[in-house]
């Protein structure tokens, strides 16, 4: 006959694998394995990074496992959503017990059995003492509470109660700290922008190639750099103006560690270089040759028909012996048929020159200064903030306060004397305990001998 599982049966056994200490080790253990994995691995490359570091096999495992883009990968989101499943079931678990010792009434602790951890004579009646040991007790400890028990009185008090929550608010930080990393992981963004001096930007190309609208315009005003002598970078730092509306809004200077902000867009200083952004070159077609200026990115007409634009250039490439000097890479429409890219070296060069109704040779290379910055929007940066504020005041509660509690009995010894038992309990720092325990013992003494 099958077994009746008793009721609840399988539920606690679900309540009781999550409220393990073990299970929070296992989890952080392995978040901590991921995020040095995720360092030493680079993160949001292009496929042919990984083929050429890790080969295929390598770079198909990665991308497989979502390691080139770990932080938002399923699996390391679930090991987050377990630890802080974990985290909450933890503190719901021991949390009641915990206010239950908070809420305890101090006439219930009157009463109650403890073994003296200090113990003094002296002369006279409990009643002769009474008034000083319950001014000692209150100085030492806190407000008391006072009853009898015959002849005998009794004395209590506590402090710091509160410091049990400690732990509480430390797990409270680590589920705010997670919840401000998951909103900057789906609301947030990063990528990287090149302006040029003089230049204007509107949109941001994202890490995953997409292009996003900053909602404003961004000029690069001035860019300057600054070298040691041995040539390695001194400072850089652009000068920028945010436009809204064709006005301006606010300057800024970015420098390395030194960002700019606007609508809660970060701009940090990256990188730096120089642009080419106009060729001067000679078009030779059919003989015939023109010189032709052209601007990046830009249609320039050509004299009887087509036309042409500067791709992209470089003020020097090294060929080895074949060549080395500037190149440029140059789009040319003609007036009939498709569009080509045509490769263009200096002027006078002894290379050979690729076949095709147009040949370009390179006269003048016009370049400027250009700013790389990094730009991050990260909407949850706020709750990081606040969870490492309430971490660290978790911390310091957790480490530095402690839940005491004091008893004082003050009972006729005979022949016309009073003994005095003191004890007392605590969560933690016993040995704190034990010191404020002396000093009461001690002042009960000095106050004792001033009285007499």
């Amino acid at each position: 006959m099958k077994q009746t599982e008793k009721p609840g049966g399988a539920g606690q056994r679900f309540w009781d694998f999550f409220a393990s200490v073990k299970l929070s080790f296992v989890l952080l253990l392995s978040l901590a394995l991921a995020s040095v994995l995720g360092t030493l691995l680079p993160q949001k490359e292009h496929v042919s990074v990984y083929v050429q570091q890790f080969g295929e096999s390598g770079a198909r495992l990665i991308l497989g496992l979502r390691l080139d883009d770990m932080y938002h990968a399923p699996w390391f989101l679930l090991l987050l959503a377990l630890l802080a499943f974990n985290l909450v079931v933890c503190s719901l678990n021991r949390l009641p017990q915990t206010l239950k010792l908070m809420a305890k009434e101090p006439a219930a602790e009157l009463k109650r059995s403890r073994s003296a951890q200090e113990s003094l004579t002296l002369a006279g009646s409990p009643t002769d003492h009474l008034a000083r040991a319950e001014a000692a007790l209150k100085q030492a400890v806190g407000p008391v509470t006072a009853g009898q028990d015959g002849q005998t009185r009794l004395l209590f008090a506590e402090k710091g109660a509160w410091s049990r929550l400690g732990v509480y608010l430390v797990h409270l930080s680590v589920l705010v700290i997670m919840a401000g990393a998951v909103v900057g992981g789906i609301w947030g963004y990063a990528g990287f922008i090149n302006i040029n001096q003089g230049s204007t930007i509107d949109h941001l190309d994202l890490d995953d190639g997409r292009q996003l609208p900053l909602g404003f315009v961004l000029r690069l005003d001035k860019f300057t750099a600054e070298f040691h002598p041995d040539g390695m970078p001194k400072e850089y730092r652009s000068e920028v103006t945010f436009l809204e509306n064709g006005q301006e809004v606010e300057k800024a200077v970015l420098m390395v560690n030194h960002p700019a902000q606007r609508h809660g867009i970060d701009f940090y200083q990256a990188s730096y270089g120089q642009s080419v952004t106009k060729l001067r070159a000679n078009f030779i077609k059919d003989g015939q040759t023109q010189t032709v200026a052209l601007a990046h990115g830009q249609w320039t007409d050509l004299e009887g028909g087509g036309k042409a634009l500067l791709i992209e250039a470089r003020p020097e490439v090294n060929m080895g012996g074949m060549y080395k000097g500037p190149v440029a890479r140059v789009g040319y429409q003609p007036p009939q048929g498709e569009a080509m890219a045509l490769t263009a070296f200096q002027a006078g060069a002894k290379i050979p020159m690729r076949g095709g109704p147009v040949s370009v040779e390179i006269l003048e290379l016009e370049s400027t200064p250009y700013s790389g910055l990094q730009v991050k929007y990260d909407p949850g940066v706020w709750l990081i903030w606040l969870g490492c504020g309430l971490m660290v005041v978790g911390f310091v509660v957790a480490f530095y306060f402690a839940h005491r509690k004091v008893w004082l009995r003050l009972s006729p010894a005979g022949q016309g004397r009073c003994k005095i038992e003191i004890a007392g309990s605590t969560n933690k720092n016993r040995l704190g305990l034990t010191r404020l325990l002396e000093r009461l013992s001690a002042r009960l003494k000095a106050g004792a001998a001033q009285g007499e």
